[in-house]
């Protein structure tokens, strides 16, 4: 979203307030916190049994904050794993990640579901998200939810089991091709096993390469078999955090609209490891940030740290807004050689 975007959002809305003005809805500004082709997923084939999980990223481009005041399913297939208590209030570039699940371990066939996001700031709006999957009961897939990988050492190979058993009435049915975008995974040939009558175990191993790159692993191994068009995929997530991993949430954030010389709130950054670490230093490079977080050599490593951060505002000196924004980076340095994890802050000044 650009800035100009920005500012006409925010006339647009101060504008009509000012005027004692019933807010009349801007047309169509939902699409710059999700567009429309973000707002439907397919799990296409789901094993009885299992619960599949996809996460819809809201995003608020605007300087005023959003406020997502409750968010609802047609289906109780699905479920929300999100509080719109403690999460609701989405500030400028601030991301809200809504987790849907696929209930698979209770449901079963054909399966629809729309969520409704209300937003009730700065404009009342609803959002429209799309689920459907089948569920199948004659498949049995094993890991049920996802191949996980977890935390694997930077350069070293690793390899997961995969097994998936039919049981329907196709006498010929058959996985006939495996494939994946991402050039790390790889798999072994498929064996097929005739157990009983009336069922097939497929098994094949999961390979991630030992030339996988630091960082999350995220990604998509499709089954394909010979089943009919629409039931011909079978979607496997895969997931790895190679190496140690520092995530920082949010990444980029808004300490929001200030008056000249006032101090903005106080805002919380997480940081989160894969393993225990200790921060060795701090450094932004604008110094009226101050993150008032004491560290010393002999504290014990932690998974977990919460940055508090503060911009002081002031008039004049170092520090001061550029045209009534201040944009400033935080570093940090940790005793992890090579994990330097780092964000952004941003926020307004006016008159």
């Amino acid at each position: 979203m650009t800035r100009i975007c920005c500012i006409f959002f925010v006339v647009a809305i101060l504008g009509r307030l000012g005027a004692g003005q019933e807010p009349e809805p801007i047309t169509d500004w939902t699409q710059h916190v999700i567009p429309d082709e973000e707002r439907t997923f397919d799990f296409k084939t789901v094993a009885k049994g299992t619960v599949s999980v996809h996460r819809f990223v809201l995003k608020n481009p605007f300087l005023e904050p959003i406020h997502i005041k409750a968010i609802l399913s047609s289906c109780t297939c699905t479920t929300i794993d999100f509080n719109t208590e403690g999460q609701s209030f989405l500030k400028t570039y601030e991301e809200a990640v809504i987790p849907i699940r696929l209930r698979g371990d209770m449901f079963e066939g054909q399966r629809n579901s729309t969520i409704t996001v209300i937003i009730d700031e700065p404009y009342r709006a609803e959002i429209q998200l799309n689920i459907r999957g089948e569920i199948r009961t004659d498949l049995n897939i094993s890991p049920r939810d996802s191949v996980d990988f977890g935390n694997v050492e930077l350069g070293k190979e690793q390899s997961r089991a995969l097994t998936v058993t039919y049981r329907g009435s196709n006498t010929q049915w058959r996985i006939v091709d495996v494939k994946c975008e991402n050039e790390f995974i790889r798999t072994t040939d498929i064996i097929t096993e005739t157990t009983r009558v009336g069922e097939k175990t497929f098994r094949l191993n999961v390979i991630l390469d030992d030339s996988a790159p630091h960082g999350n692993l995220s990604t998509t191994l499709l089954l394909i078999s010979n089943d009919s068009e629409s039931r011909r995929e079978i979607p496997i997530p895969i997931r790895a955090t190679v190496g140690t991993v520092i995530n920082v949430t949010p990444k980029a954030f808004s300490l929001g609209i200030l008056s000249p010389g006032e101090a903005s709130p106080t805002k919380g950054v997480i940081l989160r490891g894969s393993r225990p670490f200790r921060i060795t230093k701090i450094e932004c490079d604008n110094p009226a940030i101050e993150i008032p977080l004491t560290v010393n050599a002999d504290d014990p490593p932690k998974i977990v740290y919460s940055l508090p951060v503060v911009y002081r505002n002031p008039t004049e000196g170092e520090g001061v807004p550029v045209e009534g924004v201040m944009r400033a980076t935080v570093q940090v340095t940790t005793d992890i050689p090579g994990l330097t994890p780092s964000f952004h802050v941003t926020a307004n000044v006016r008159e």
